[in-house]
């Protein structure tokens, strides 16, 4: 399921910042062998369970990093340019905190009183939340009773 959730929080990401790189690599980003501005993300699943019938429900977090490029000032002195987060606010209000992936479709519903934004570090800005989604249980084909056979005992 991982897959399907990165490739949402992909969309997502490249809807509000349609620019702007993205990095799904862990060994790439604790490297930092990257150029920014780039948005790193990542999810874990927390948990799953029974929805319905014929569904169960994943609930996960994300966490998307914001890494701000280094702007050079006359002087040369260097400062970090923020990314504003508006475009990815704004996108989730406008969706109320919901949003269908364009790659595969996987819709997620966004916990709203989760989302938090930290921007106390300079180069970076860190923002999280969890979301769940729905799975359809597969159907197996099972051969089907086609026939049945009824035993009737007329002596009681």
């Amino acid at each position: 399921m991982e897959n399907r959730e990165l490739s949402c929080i992909f969309d997502l990401i490249n809807e509000a910042y349609p620019s702007l790189g993205i990095l799904d690599s862990l060994d790439v980003w604790l490297s930092g062998e990257f150029e920014p501005p780039v948005a790193y993300i990542q999810t874990q699943e927390v948990s799953e369970r029974g929805n319905t019938l014929t569904s169960y429900k994943i609930i996960s977090d994300a966490g998307i990093v914001l890494h701000h490029r280094k702007k050079k000032l006359v002087g040369g002195q260097e400062v970090y340019e923020p990314i504003s987060t508006e475009p990815l606010r704004q996108l989730l209000r406008r969706e109320r905190y919901s949003y269908r992936g364009k790659t595969d479709g996987l819709y997620i519903n966004i916990d709203n009183t989760t989302f938090r934004v930290r921007s106390d570090k300079k180069d970076r800005t860190e923002i999280t939340f969890r979301f769940e989604y729905t799975v359809p249980i597969p159907i197996t084909d099972m051969p089907r009773v086609q026939t049945f056979e009824i035993e009737e005992d007329w002596n009681s």
